[in-house]
């Protein structure tokens, strides 16, 4: 039993160290729902908050999504709190949230805003989610199925941005249920894990299982698959900064040099272009940078492609530029009153 548990702080601790998760002296609010990952998450790093040098909150996030199931959750999570010595806060979204389309989206969303909410009420700087490498391996199928590029493809991020981090993304959903059988924290088993609704459900139960028949370790290749694609995602980033730097000036991005690119390194540049023009990574599809570079290669005059949102982007002479419809619009409008 113990040698379990070893072996998995022995994992956490090397993920802390390589993704830098962590800092002498930091805050952490532990994301608990009540189930297995989430409670062997606060087993682990309340196990190793003396050796890290950091205070732990526990939290949970009462989605009031299923009656008295919800509030048994949470009185588990709270419980779990309590056995570890860690003190436990709560929140609760808004009624209504089972209303309408992409439950489970709309969800993660809101859930992740009460944690941040929560984190700035108790002064953490981290917020730890209970990701394993099975999660890991489940967002790979999905995005592949979902038809993903690049970034995509680079699925659960060890460490954030934001201060979001996942210490068990390099351990077994296994192994981390073990661990938390063999100290006698009790969990909860969500339904909505086996709901047939999401795509999610379908991967875990029937996706990875057939893969593992024809690869035993596949959710190591896929886990795998996300660090290679994130670290490359990280060198291609740095050299299309760099092209920005060079053929941009003023916002506007000179098409001549664009046209010198490699034609498979061009939407690249367009794409990081227009993120850090404010477009929205998540609206631009393959066609939206075709229309883009369409204009990028069509000739010498004035032309326009139209983006999600509102957003235009405009070729005048040797340049091209971004800005949002309604911007256009006013312009227009202010041209017509000058005269």
């Amino acid at each position: 039993m113990r040698h379990r548990l070893a072996a998995l702080l022995g994992t956490v601790q090397r993920s802390i160290r390589i993704h830098a998760m962590l800092g002498v002296g930091e805050r952490v609010l532990v994301a608990v729902s009540g189930g297995p990952d989430s409670t062997g998450l606060l087993l682990v790093l309340s196990a190793l908050r003396g050796k890290l040098g950091i205070d732990l909150v526990a939290a949970h996030v009462n989605h009031r999504l299923r009656g008295a199931d919800a509030d048994a959750d949470e009185a588990c999570a709270a419980a779990s709190a309590a056995a570890l010595g860690v003190p436990f806060v709560r929140s609760e979204l808004a009624p209504g949230l089972g209303n309408g389309a992409n439950l489970e989206a709309r969800a993660r969303t809101l859930r992740y805003a009460a944690l941040r909410a929560l984190a700035t009420e108790h002064g953490c700087a981290r917020i730890a989610t209970g990701h394993t490498r099975d999660d890991q391996a489940e967002t790979v199928l999905m995005r592949l199925i979902r038809g993903s590029g690049g970034r995509g493809l680079g699925a659960i991020q060890p460490r954030r941005r934001d201060g979001v981090i996942r210490p068990l993304i390099d351990c077994r959903r296994a192994a981390v249920a073990a661990a938390v059988r063999d100290v006698g924290l009790r969990v909860r088993l969500d339904a909505s894990n086996r709901d047939p609704r999401f795509l999610r459900t379908h991967v875990r139960e029937r996706v990875l299982p057939l893969l593992a028949e024809l690869n035993p370790s596949i959710a190591d290749a896929c886990a795998n698959l996300a660090s290679a694609v994130r670290a490359e995602r990280a060198i291609v980033t740095a050299w299309a900064d760099a092209q920005i730097g060079a053929l941009c000036a003023n916002g506007r991005l000179a098409v001549g040099g664009l046209g010198r690119l490699d034609p498979a390194l061009c939407p690249i540049v367009l794409q990081r272009w227009l993120a850090n023009a404010g477009v929205p990574r998540r609206s631009l599809g393959t066609r939206h940078l075709a229309g883009v570079l369409d204009i990028v290669l069509g000739g010498r005059g004035r032309a326009e492609a139209h983006l999600p949102g509102g957003w235009i982007v405009q070729r005048s002479r040797n340049a091209l530029q971004v800005q949002r419809h309604t911007v256009v619009r006013a312009r227009a409008r202010t041209t017509e009153n000058a005269f």
